[in-house]
């Protein structure tokens, strides 16, 4: 019972560490951008928000998918407009950023000769997560992917893999794909009401492991989000300022840019 305890610990963290790396995603562009404004608090108040999300996101996949669905398929439209909504005023805000040489030399949270609001963060990184649909099917498939790998190489995974592995078929079933992206949440909604499956008894040895290993992942991804603030924070007086506001607005364009295509994929879906 340990080894396996153990085992999805070390999983988990190392998981998450590693999903939390590339800069793509919205929590990441945020936090990049308000660690070169040199705002510490905001970035990390974000980032434990957003790890509150995904930890709840991991439990729920191994222990509540069904009852989720039931409840959460005919909400995933309106989750990404609003989401699509909030994203694109945060892009039209990074967009507008731009500082000076003096306050990177100064080392002070300015902007624009103003100190940086240092209030907020946590409701920033809650709500960006809670309103990406797409965040929970890449934490079910990439975490059913990982535990699998480990349990093939004769890790004691304590049966998540097994878990996961159903929950991820029980979705292919019903949308006859294969779950990657937002594309699969569009056959989700339309097909997962008409074949809602009764939820399965899950004991408390198991319950704990997904405990465990969400708290792990989502401590992994905090931990790659702490280690990227403090360097960009560390660092971002020896980039040119005229690098920064350009690297500023090209943040801001894809920030809006992924507002626009939730808004898409909400649409989609409400007219499919």
């Amino acid at each position: 019972m340990l080894e396996s305890f153990i085992t999805v610990l070390l999983i988990g963290f190392t998981a998450g560490f590693i999903f939390a790396m590339p800069i793509a995603g919205p929590i990441s562009i945020l936090i990049t951008s308000n660690a070169l404004k040199g705002n510490y608090k905001f970035c990390i108040r974000t980032a434990l928000g957003a790890s509150i999300v995904e930890f709840f996101y991991v439990v729920i996949s191994v222990n509540g998918i069904a009852l989720l669905f039931s409840l959460y398929s005919p909400l995933i439209p309106y989750l990404l407009i609003a989401g699509s909504v909030f994203l694109f005023f945060v892009g039209v805000k990074v967009f507008k950023t731009k500082i000076t040489l003096e306050e990177i030399e100064k080392g002070e949270e300015l902007i624009d000769g103003k100190k940086v609001d240092k209030q907020g963060g946590m409701r920033t990184g809650l709500i960006i997560n809670l309103t990406n649909p797409s965040l929970f099917f890449g934490i079910l498939t990439s975490s059913f992917l990982v535990l699998s790998f480990a349990s093939s190489v004769g890790l004691n995974t304590g049966g998540l893999d097994i878990l996961l592995e159903e929950n991820v078929n029980s979705i292919q079933q019903i949308t006859g794909t294969e779950l990657k992206s937002l594309e699969s949440i569009d056959s989700t909604y339309n097909l997962m009401q008409k074949n809602p499956d009764a939820e399965a008894e899950r004991s408390s040895y198991t319950f704990a492991l997904s405990l465990v290993y969400g708290a792990a992942l989502a401590l992994g991804g905090f931990s790659w989000l702490f280690i990227l603030t403090k360097l960009l924070i560390k660092y971002r007086n020896k980039i040119k300022v005229e690098f920064l506001n350009i690297l500023f607005k090209s943040l801001g364009i894809i920030l809006i840019g992924i507002s626009f295509y939730l808004f898409y994929s909400a649409l989609r879906i409400l007219l499919s």
